[in-house]
């Protein structure tokens, strides 16, 4: 790779290296204590800074940008206050590997004092709000190490498994002037690309004479661009397939080998499962302790944290799972196919797929005239009405995910999605995610309560002119939240009472909400409008500006019908 030898401010060979490391954007919220990184876009040209209004914002944004490009994004945020302010997005994303580079200015925490404004504890290091939401993390306190120190952070954020990287600049480093420094791209080391050939031989094994075999796909599918690989692998071994927690975009929605979420399928009868990067969710403890009947277990997947955490493996390989699943369908022979239990289960498949899909169509043609609208026909007319080829962000764990057209083709709809539940991701997301695919259409599909802890993202979408239609599923509920408490029980179940979970009272208008920062909307409550409404939602995008859509949808299962709070006035008032 070129190098060459540059001089200029701290910033300025920061800068230096984001230009040579191909970065297009610094998803930012300003800081003074940054001030010479920020002078540097006056005097480097090349980097987009892309302006979010709080912290959490520029981490959800970097993250929804690296899953919809493919690219490693680039942060900034201020000294350890911001990096805190942050943390909740950037846990999100190192829950998921997302490949990131998170930078901040530093104050000193000994050499003068030990009590300054925004920055660490005394005694304490920036390093430390971080330590366990990244894949590593560096102080540079010599203004000569900021481009080594850069391109080190991101041959760690590409390199599989890959995850977000934190670096501290000291202030006084990125002020400094004159300083030399060498400025040279880094790239993401190459994982072999031929796996261990008895193992890959005997995974072939295991799937070719598996009775009853299951098919788990995880995100590194996406994260290695595998999903050609993915499909020959299915479809050769006739293999039903599941998707992750919530993943589904992970593998096309209507295909005949599809069966469904993994929460919602079996989990016992298998005698061969087969886990392709599948970063297995453990929020429910015990019972996520999968597959406890089952003969041979395979895992093949980018991190091996995610591989034999929980259930153990009896075959694996780490590695790029597009190699893996090269190889593997490699040993595939057309005369495969002919075995009978093959052809009775690519028949079986075919059948359950029919009757899955007419089960769904006529759920939602039954719900289609429900008022409030009912979240499954919102879905489906989401699905019907809007723009082949759109990429869906989704902060929406109770909605309809389920009913968008997913896949792998050309006309597909692609999901981009946090999978670490903390709330604020989805409006940043949106932002990075069209910037990252500025050729696609992008969706937010996002709860009244998602919106409200990211809302001056809007701002971010108006200012850019990003045309991201905004569609609300707004039940003025947490209702997540309360469905879990409904689970646990108590007196809230018995008492038909949800303590905070209602969001009414006073109602939030989000129409008025997104056009006080830029952006036009309008309020859906008739199931007859939502078809108009969605198109023309997509007819403003297609014009290139953005568009709000609150659809008000009803409430589903225990305590849908509860509208209650703990009252509480200010003593003599």
């Amino acid at each position: 790779m070129s190098k060459k030898k540059v001089v200029g401010t701290g910033g300025e060979l920061l800068m230096h290296q984001l230009v040579a490391q191909g970065v297009e954007y610094a998803f930012t919220n300003t800081g003074s204590a940054e001030a010479g990184f920020f002078d540097a876009f006056l005097t480097v040209p090349g980097v987009q800074p892309i302006l979010l209004l709080a912290e959490s914002l520029v981490l959800s944004a970097a993250d929804g940008y690296a899953k919809a490009s493919g690219k490693t994004a680039f942060v900034n945020v201020h000294l350890a206050a911001g990096t805190r302010q942050g943390s909740g997005q950037l846990q999100n994303a190192y829950f998921d590997g997302s490949p990131m580079v998170v930078t901040a200015a530093m104050r000193d925490t000994g050499t003068f004092g030990d009590h300054n404004t925004l920055g660490a504890s005394a005694g304490f290091s920036q390093m430390g709000a971080v330590q366990d939401i990244t894949k590593k993390r560096w102080e540079v306190l010599d203004a000569r190490g900021i481009p080594l120190a850069t391109r080190r952070a991101f041959k760690e954020a590409m390199t599989m498994p890959t995850g977000p990287v934190y670096l501290a600049f000291s202030s006084p480093a990125l002020d400094a002037k004159g300083v030399e420094g060498t400025i040279q791209a880094a790239h993401g080391l190459e994982m072999a690309q031929v796996p261990g050939g008895s193992t890959i031989e005997k995974i072939h094994d295991a799937l070719l004479n598996a009775e009853r075999p299951l098919l788990v796909v995880g995100p590194d599918v996406r994260t290695a661009g595998a999903y050609r690989e993915m499909l020959e692998l299915s479809e050769n071994y006739s293999l039903p397939t599941t998707v992750g927690f919530h993943d589904y975009g992970a593998f096309p929605q209507k295909h005949p080998n599809y069966i469904g979420m993994i929460d919602n399928i079996p989990e016992d009868g298998y005698d061969v499962v087969c886990c392709i990067g599948y970063r297995q969710n453990t929020r429910a403890g015990p019972k996520d302790h999968k597959f406890t009947d089952s003969g041979t277990i395979i895992g093949i997947g980018h991190d091996p944290a995610m591989m034999g955490n929980t259930f153990a493996l009896d075959l694996d390989v780490w590695g790029n799972v597009r190699h893996t699943l090269t190889a593997l369908n490699a040993l595939w022979r057309p005369d495969h196919s002919n075995l009978k239990h093959i052809q009775k289960r690519k028949s079986d498949l075919a059948a359950q797929s029919k009757a899955r899909l007419a089960k769904q169509a006529e759920q939602a043609a039954t719900l289609s005239k429900d008022k409030p609208i009912h979240p499954l026909s919102l879905g489906e007319a989401m699905g019907r009405n809007l723009a082949k080829n759109t990429m869906l962000v989704s902060e929406n764990f109770r909605a309809a995910d389920h009913m968008m057209p997913f896949g792998y083709g050309d006309d597909d709809w692609r999901l981009v999605r946090t999978y670490g539940g903390s709330l604020g991701y989805g409006i940043g997301a949106a932002v990075g995610a069209q910037l990252g695919a500025p050729d696609r259409p992008v969706v937010l599909g996002i709860g009244d309560g998602g919106v409200m802890y990211s809302a001056s993202g809007f701002w971010t979408m108006a200012r850019y002119s990003l045309p991201i239609l905004t569609v609300i599923f707004n039940n003025m509920q947490y209702q997540t939240v309360r469905a879990n408490f409904a689970s646990w029980g108590g007196s809230m179940k018995s008492q038909n009472r949800y303590p905070e979970t209602f969001l009414g009272d006073p109602e939030i208008d989000f129409v008025m909400l997104a056009k006080a920062q830029g952006i036009e909307g309008m309020r859906v409550d008739e199931p007859a409008a939502l078809d108009a409404a969605l198109k023309r939602g997509k007819e403003v995008q297609a014009a290139g500006e953005p568009f709000v859509l609150d659809v008000r949808i009803c409430n589903v299962g225990a305590g849908a019908d509860q509208s209650w709070y703990m009252p509480y006035a200010l003593k003599g008032a």
